[in-house]
């Protein structure tokens, strides 16, 4: 048991499930079908499970600073079962590519899956680039989504939002690490003003998400959205509790996925 909970932990699986839910959940509203929703969504899960194994692998000093109790660092697993979990799980995502996604749009799934196992050159060679490369590659989901119902332009504005929702997650991500990350653009400025500007980022995705709103459910998600954006924000700014206020912002994209609906 303390194994199984340990492999979650190294995959994300909360995260893992949210990317595929940005799938799922807009495949399965517009077909009604199941089998065909999850074939779609499942690469995805396996493509983010096998994303975070490799960055655990590949950042286990800094994660010693950073992130001491996550399972690497603390020796709840070790680095070879975290290996042969990253090349099982890497090709359970490429079969399942292979086999449940049509031609068209296997290009995003195979294209994210480069961005994830390039991200370990970005973060030694360009840190500086980091959270805009996190950004991008997590709105791949949305842009799947896009490509394969074109004629829903509001999809395009989603994933916009979604990009920066994830980016200024990062950055305050960052903040929190950046004692043990490679010294980037960023830590030429003070924490305080970094926070500001990844807060301001996140309001200016919520003032793009009002272009989607079309129905009082619409007004209700995009009101709660900024509820906990403005207690992430006391959590972050009065009562230093970073952690819980990028958790927050997580829950946050979560309720967002509406909008995909």
């Amino acid at each position: 048991m303390l194994i199984l909970r340990a492999v979650l932990r190294l995959t994300r699986i909360d995260t893992s499930l949210l990317a595929c839910l940005a799938i799922f959940l807009p495949t399965l509203a517009r077909t009604k079908n199941v089998a065909a929703s999850t074939g779609k969504a499942l690469p995805l899960l396996f493509i983010c499970m096998c994303t975070f194994v490799a960055n655990d692998l590949d950042d286990l000093e800094k994660d010693q600073i950073n992130h001491p109790e996550r399972p690497l660092p603390a020796r709840q697993l070790t680095v070879e079962i975290a290996a042969v979990l990253y090349f099982l799980i890497l090709a359970a995502a490429l079969f399942s590519t292979r086999h449940f996604v049509t031609q068209g749009i296997a290009f995003w799934y195979y294209g994210l899956m480069t961005l994830s196992i390039s991200y370990g050159y970005v973060v030694e060679c360009l840190p500086s680039f980091k959270t805009v490369y996190v950004a991008i590659a997590s709105s791949i989901p949305v842009l799947i989504v896009a490509t394969t119902y074109p004629d829903e332009p509001q999809l395009r504005i989603a994933a916009a939002c979604v990009f920066l929702f994830i980016l200024g997650r990062e950055i305050c991500g960052d903040i929190l690490d950046r004692h043990g990350d490679a010294e980037s653009f960023l830590h030429r400025f003070k924490p305080p003003h970094v926070a500001l500007f990844a807060f301001s980022v996140e309001i200016l995705g919520l003032v793009l998400l009002v272009m989607l709103i079309r129905h009082t459910g619409d007004v209700i998600v995009v009101a709660a959205m900024v509820l906990l954006l403005a207690i992430s924000g006391v959590y972050w700014f009065w009562l230093g509790r970073g952690r819980l206020a990028t958790y927050l912002l997580k829950i946050q994209l979560f309720v967002g996925l509406y909008f995909l609906l």
